[in-house]
């Protein structure tokens, strides 16, 4: 499965295009160049309602979504506009990838463990660090209204995947 940004974009368009219709800010006659983009006046011509409140916090959400993805984009390597495999399976290698990664320092930090109870530790350690990781996820997902059944369910093989991963690191260590 190869999933670009587009599936968010369209919900940001939709929410976007709602916000618009129903509101439209007022421009200052005097703009202070010092101020951030952050800033908003409420209530200068009425009254703000809920839905409109709502839509100012989904908006806000969803820049600080993308910053975040084009942070880790940019720090990953990805080139601007790759597609990147969302499958289960590529998904958990990734983060099993990364999370393996660690393991030597913090064996470095442990070093009265042998190799085996180093490993059993490590395991236990991140992968209770992922479940947090993949559950905060969830809420997230399921804040923002994307938490769909299939959605759902990918969470799950990934998270299967990733305990698969991490369960044979246990036995065999890095290969």
């Amino acid at each position: 499965m190869v999933n670009g940004i587009a599936a968010v974009n369209v919900q940001t368009t939709l929410y976007a295009e709602l916000y618009t219709q129903q509101w439209v800010a007022p421009q200052p006659a005097d703009p202070h160049p010092h101020e951030t983009d952050d800033t908003v006046e409420f209530g200068l011509n009425e009254p703000v309602t809920d839905v409109q409140a709502m839509n100012i916090l989904v908006e806000r959400a969803m820049q600080k979504l993308y910053a975040v993805v084009e942070e880790a984009r940019a720090e990953l390597g990805i080139p601007e506009g790759a597609a990147l495999d969302t499958s289960p399976e590529a998904t958990a290698e990734r983060i099993v990838e990364f999370a393996l990664g660690a393991f030597h320092g913090w064996w470095d930090n442990h070093e009265e463990l042998g190799e085996d109870e180093a490993r059993k530790q490590f395991a236990g350690f991140i992968g209770g660090a992922i479940e947090q990781g993949i559950e905060e996820a969830r809420t997230i997902l399921n804040a923002l209204n994307a938490l769909t059944p299939e959605v759902d369910d990918n969470i799950n093989r990934t998270a299967d995947i990733i305990q698969d991963r991490l369960s044979d690191f246990v036995q065999n260590g890095l290969s």
